[in-house]
């Protein structure tokens, strides 16, 4: 702006200054020179604005990641698709701690603290991400010298568009909605537990929840369908045998993951996927395993209803197979602004036959367990959970447990 006005202010005076130049430049070739400075001042402002239109800061921006099968509403992942200006680094922290009751014949009574989930990103370019999940495990340790370090997730992410996104490193399988669409803190999900199919490998649950390979993922054009795909190829990380890496002849693991969410109905989602790998529950023991399991989802208008089913095959070649069905179905409604009571049954079956059937039970020891709960939100940030739980096991009659927990995020 004081640009301009000193060039109007410049344009004046030379206006002046020729309108008392000598009478032999005559009437006609004074107006001429006006004329011809006033457009040589509008020239100059014109190329003045240029300039300052293209010096001026232009906000990068940001391509969002599809809301895939692999990375869903998770609040400390949604955030971090900001420009590159804005937010560079993002942390985010869960944990939480409870008091847990059992009535399986001891009663025992105890304060449990739970797992810290550790997770950050950081942008490294406007299409690359680096990304780290790790998880200290302190529940159930008695010393705190012994807490261990869990590598959860540690990726590189490429992001060109909406239709093809890559993760390189130790990613979360797509197998189902709940494997991704939530990360280890309680906090995040409604109930204190995980769903008994989905608990990972670590905490006994029998699903590949984790690879190390590249995941493909993004949109499909579909239009009011909503299609997303997934296509993963890896390396199982919960097998013994010693090697690593993509060896596909001892532990390749390929998984295909398809989605919808039609949007004339918001809040549904509905999808399926086909997983397949070697798995190694033994030192130098393998077998083949499958994996299928389809998934409808809701939720929208304070009602969240997840359902899940799950096929998994395990195969020897000369020690038979071995089948395992199941499903849990969750259902929760908000009332008022905090709170939010749950239900949520499992069911799981084992069976087969040859050496690999009678391993099947010892694999997925549980049959059934029916939990039912609520959650009150104190705060944005902390999380009261009141639970009950009645769990129907192979190896011992069944037990009840009760607890309260106290969740939060950092």
């Amino acid at each position: 702006m004081r640009t301009r006005v000193k060039f109007r202010f410049a344009a004046v005076l030379m206006v002046l200054f020729v309108s008392d130049l000598p009478p032999a430049f005559g009437q006609t070739e004074k107006d001429e020179v006006i004329q011809k400075l006033i457009a040589r001042v509008e020239a100059l402002e014109r190329e003045v604005s240029e300039l300052k239109q293209g010096a001026a800061p232009v906000p990068a921006v940001a391509t969002s990641p599809p809301a895939s099968v692999l990375e869903r509403a998770a609040p400390s992942e949604t955030a971090d698709v900001t420009p590159v200006s804005e937010k560079r680094f993002s942390f985010h922290g869960y944990a939480d701690v409870g008091f847990l009751r059992n009535q399986d014949g001891d009663g025992s009574k105890r304060f449990a603290l739970g797992e810290v989930d550790l997770f950050a990103t950081a942008r490294v370019s406007p299409r690359v991400t680096a990304l780290m999940e790790a998880v200290l495990e302190t529940d159930n340790q008695v010393l705190v010298s012994s807490v261990p370090l869990n590598l959860e997730r540690l990726l590189l992410q490429y992001r060109y568009n909406d239709y093809f996104n890559v993760d390189i490193g130790s990613y979360r399988t797509a197998i189902g909605y709940y494997s991704t669409a939530y990360l280890r803190g309680s906090w995040l999900q409604t109930a204190m537990r995980r769903p008994r199919l989905f608990e990972f490998e670590d905490d006994g649950g029998f699903l590949p929840l984790h690879n190390v390979g590249v995941s493909m993922n993004g949109e499909l054009p579909s239009g009011r369908f909503g299609l997303s795909y997934v296509v993963e190829v890896g390396s199982s990380r919960n097998y013994s045998h010693p090697s690593v890496g993509f060896d596909f002849s001892q532990n390749a693991a390929v998984n295909v993951a398809l989605c919808a969410r039609p949007q004339s109905i918001p809040g549904l989602e509905v999808g399926f996927s086909s997983y397949h790998d070697r798995f190694s529950p033994l030192q130098g023991y393998r077998m083949s395993r499958s994996v299928w399991t389809a998934h409808a989802v809701y939720q929208a208008h304070r009602v969240e209803f997840l359902n899940e089913a799950v096929l998994a095959k395990f195969r020897n070649p000369t020690d038979g197979f071995a089948t395992v069905p199941g499903f849990y179905s969750q259902i929760s409604y908000r009332t008022g602004a905090s709170w939010r009571p749950y239900f949520r049954y499992d069911y799981v079956n084992a069976r087969g036959r040859g050496l690999v059937g009678d391993y099947a039970p010892q694999i997925v020891p549980w049959r059934t367990a029916a939990t039912g709960g609520v959650r009150y939100d104190l705060s944005d940030a902390i999380a009261l959970k009141f639970e009950l739980v009645r769990e129907n096991d192979r190896l011992q009659t069944p037990w009840v447990q009760a607890g309260v927990q106290v969740a939060f995020t950092f």
